[in-house]
């Protein structure tokens, strides 16, 4: 449309994009793994377009833990796809489920 210019609060929109919050159980492979190791791990191989928000222990069963890490990701096409190979690349890691998703923006 020749002369159409957007209202201003339209114009200044902010175009960033979107992120996805994932609270992910990890289970170590046994009872003998260290979580805190476990921990640092997770931190030193992250991928670089990941962040993670908080990492908690949380008790399972029979004095057995597991750790609830929270992730952001960017909202993309095979992100989970990548989450899990990063997750199954390090050491210790037995099973991990997404507890919890949420889509956010920063």
């Amino acid at each position: 449309m020749p002369g159409y210019t957007p209202a201003p609060h339209v114009a200044s929109r902010d175009h960033r994009m979107a992120r996805v919050l994932l609270a992910v159980r990890i289970m170590p492979q046994d009872s003998e793994i260290d979580l805190d190791a476990l921990s640092n791990e997770l931190k030193e191989k992250l991928p670089a377009d990941f962040k993670i928000l908080s990492v908690s222990r949380e008790a399972v069963a029979f004095g057995l833990e597991s750790l609830v890490a929270w992730f952001s990701v960017p909202e993309e096409e095979g992100v989970t796809g990548r989450l899990e190979s990063y997750l199954m690349s390090i050491n210790g890691v037995g099973e991990f489920s997404v507890e919890a998703m949420s889509r956010t923006s920063e």
